[in-house]
């Protein structure tokens, strides 16, 4: 049995996508697999329930790549290209193209690793105009954000609480796999 699901076996191939690459890197996260595709990046969301998410279905995981995609454009539209069907054809998978959607991905376009803050704040290269302009700009973001008490609600003391018990719960069977005992229990 391969380490990795052959979805993501497949789209570490190179001719798996519409434009010619010369290679493909893997980034996972705890909810996603992220490929670093030439001037692209695409998104497969992984078929996990986290309680406060559930991408468990294919259906699911297609509504909450276009939720990301509408969501994100606000703060970044030309970095969130859309949503793009994952294909198997005739025993092939790969981006878009003709065939069956077996998944869905997040589409974007591939920002510049120099221009990341981890790397200007390494470099000291980040200036107080610059966290301004970044400060002011969600500031903007967050006066003009629709909310409601549903919203509210995520806010509040209980509900964090409630949230932050949920994911530790949820950890419990990781405990000796992906950390020690004594770590969790910090």
């Amino acid at each position: 049995m391969p380490l990795l699901p052959e979805l993501v076996q497949a789209l570490l191939d190179p001719k798996a996508y519409p434009d010619p690459l010369r290679g493909v890197e893997l980034v996972q996260t705890q909810m996603s697999f992220v490929f670093l595709a030439g001037d692209y990046v695409y998104k497969v969301k992984k078929p996990v329930n986290l309680g406060y998410l559930d991408y468990t279905t294919l259906d699911k995981r297609r509504f909450y790549c276009q939720r990301e995609v509408k969501l994100n454009r606000r703060l970044c539209p030309d970095a969130y290209l859309g949503v793009v069907p994952i294909i198997r054809h005739e025993g092939s998978i790969s981006i878009e193209g003709q065939g069956k959607a077996i998944e869905y991905a997040v589409k974007m376009r591939r920002l510049p690793q120099e221009a990341m803050l981890n790397v200007l704040l390494a470099n000291d290269r980040v200036s107080p105009p610059m966290l301004t302009g970044v400060a002011e700009k969600l500031a903007e973001f967050h006066q003009q954000a629709e909310t409601s008490a549903s919203i509210s609600a995520f806010g509040r003391l209980d509900t964090i609480i409630e949230n932050t018990e949920e994911n530790f719960f949820q950890t419990t069977k990781y405990i000796g796999n992906t950390i020690s005992r004594e770590k969790y229990q910090r």
